[in-house]
């Protein structure tokens, strides 16, 4: 195997996504992720401004930022966003331990995107939070003299 599955799966059982879920979504990972890129997170999301969510999974990596969707009526799986960190832009990420997502904003290609990333259980949102502070620092407040 190589260390992008041996990444994967535990990340995804960690996540609680079932082998079926996963299983549809690999062949879109593996045309866009490398086969030595190591998976950061892997979780379930929700687009706040739709009334029908179909399954949303975002994949981080550490090089790559990929949001797959399933459709329901075709039952097919496809990116919804893919690119690479570096041309991520605009990231703002509020936790919001409560309702136990991460409501993550973010630019890529001049479109603007807003999920909120779901986490199964509290050690997952923990380690969410702390993928989400590595990856993606939120900017220091300048002090004020």
């Amino acid at each position: 195997m190589d260390t992008f599955s041996l990444s994967l799966l535990p990340a995804a059982a960690d996540a609680g996504l079932d082998t079926l879920t996963v299983s549809r979504h690999v062949p879109v990972y593996r045309r866009d992720i490398g086969r030595h890129d190591t998976t950061l997170a892997v979780a379930q999301c929700v687009d706040p401004n739709r009334f029908i969510n179909a399954g949303l999974v975002l994949l981080l990596t550490r090089r790559r930022l990929l949001v797959t969707r399933r459709t329901r009526l075709l039952d097919r799986v496809r990116p919804l966003v893919s690119a690479e960190l570096t041309a991520v832009t605009g990231v703002e990420w509020t936790p919001k331990q409560r309702l136990g997502v991460l409501d993550f904003r973010f630019t890529v290609a001049d479109r603007t995107h807003r999920l909120w990333v779901r986490a199964s259980h509290p050690d997952q949102f923990a380690r969410l939070t702390g993928v989400f502070r590595r990856t993606f620092p939120v900017p220091a407040i300048p002090r004020q003299r």
